[in-house]
């Protein structure tokens, strides 16, 4: 079998995420073949090489690769396990049989789109700036957004943390009846709280948020709360979009 880096080893198991197992393997949780290990890099031979956390084994089987899209809710965190008790994403993915992790987050009060998936590979190609994986938003804001506004949204951005922040695309949707925006929103950062921080500097405070597209990957057909299997078209013109290579 071909060698592999430990980290990666760990996190095509499905051991955890790719921050969870490097940490681990930084604070010398993991030994091979009865020796210390935590040096993420470490290559080993998952077909000879004994793996082990403290005195439990781990399989050296990698697990399959699946991609699963899910609706969060409004009022879940986006992470599998919460120590405050909240309800998490795996209070709604237990017919998922593999151990799959989210990419990316929405906070608690955020909803829409999660891609969960077990390959940690494409996990970091979509969450790095640098390739430019569009992240689609539909968001209410309260006021009406203006052209002027949205040019300067694209064309000049806003400084925010000591840096310039621009949108890919604002898009005004409708308005409501209480004078109130609905707009559609593109772009790469995926810092917490970005939208919302870009939309209350600019005086229009948002009151709703909810992502409904990465790159190809939609949304649309799935109820909230509720996940489907990402189809292998949908995967394969991912890849050729955005250049991915496995």
């Amino acid at each position: 079998m071909e060698k592999l880096k430990l980290q990666k080893f760990l996190q095509s198991s499905g051991f955890g995420s790719r921050r969870e197992v490097r940490s681990m393997i930084n604070a010398g949780e993991f030994n091979v073949n009865g020796e210390k290990v935590d040096d993420p890099n470490f290559m080993i031979d998952p077909g000879k090489d004994i793996i082990k956390i403290g005195i439990k084994r781990i399989r050296n089987t990698l697990e399959n690769k699946v991609y699963f899209i899910f609706n969060k809710p409004l009022g879940v965190i986006s992470t599998l396990k919460d120590p405050e008790g909240r309800a998490t994403i795996t209070d709604f993915i237990k017919k998922i049989r593999e151990r799959v992790y989210p990419v990316g987050r929405l906070d608690y009060n955020s909803e829409g789109l999660i891609l969960l998936t077990n390959d940690g590979d494409l996990t970091n190609f979509i969450i790095s700036p640098k390739n430019s994986i569009p992240k689609v938003y539909l968001i209410k804001v309260q006021g009406i957004v203006s052209s002027s506004l949205k040019e300067k949204l694209i064309k000049k951005g806003v400084f925010l943390d000591g840096r310039k922040v621009r949108l890919l695309g604002v898009e005004f949707v409708k308005k409501t009846k209480n004078n109130n925006s609905w707009v559609r929103v593109s772009l790469v950062e995926g810092k917490k709280h970005i939208i919302r921080k870009i939309f209350k500097f600019s005086g229009h405070p948002v009151d709703r948020l909810r992502r409904i597209q990465i790159g190809n990957l939609s949304l649309k057909g799935i109820p909230i709360g509720h996940w489907r299997e990402v189809t292998k078209e949908e995967l394969d013109k991912f890849k050729h979009l955005y250049k991915y290579k496995d």
